[in-house]
């Protein structure tokens, strides 16, 4: 039997992941749009009313979001799915208060 290569590390330095904080937001609104996606009655009340129809979540699934971003879908007035996905990319670019920077 040969013996097994010895391993090397290449570097011991630890690097950690960049994470995008609209990452998980836009994970999320992923799972918002499928369930809107697979399920008319659920599109329907999402295009009607998108901060309750959030807020009740799907098939026992709560949806994670911000209050405040939920608080800007209300005002959200879309006729398809397609219409509402482009207003909520374009919320979710926006930085909501809290992330928001001052430059002085």
């Amino acid at each position: 039997m040969r013996p097994l290569p010895q391993l090397e590390l290449i570097s011991n330095e630890y690097k950690p992941a960049v994470i995008n904080p609209n990452d998980e937001l836009k994970a999320e609104f992923g799972r918002l749009l499928h369930a809107a996606v697979i399920n008319k009655h659920f599109r329907e009340q999402l295009l009607n009313n998108p901060s309750d129809c959030i807020q009740a979540g799907y098939c026992g699934e709560r949806f994670n979001f911000p209050f405040e971003l939920i608080n800007r879908m209300k005002f959200i007035n879309a006729n398809s799915l397609e219409e509402f996905a482009n207003h909520v990319l374009k919320l979710i670019n926006v930085p909501l208060r809290k992330e928001a920077s001052v430059v002085l």
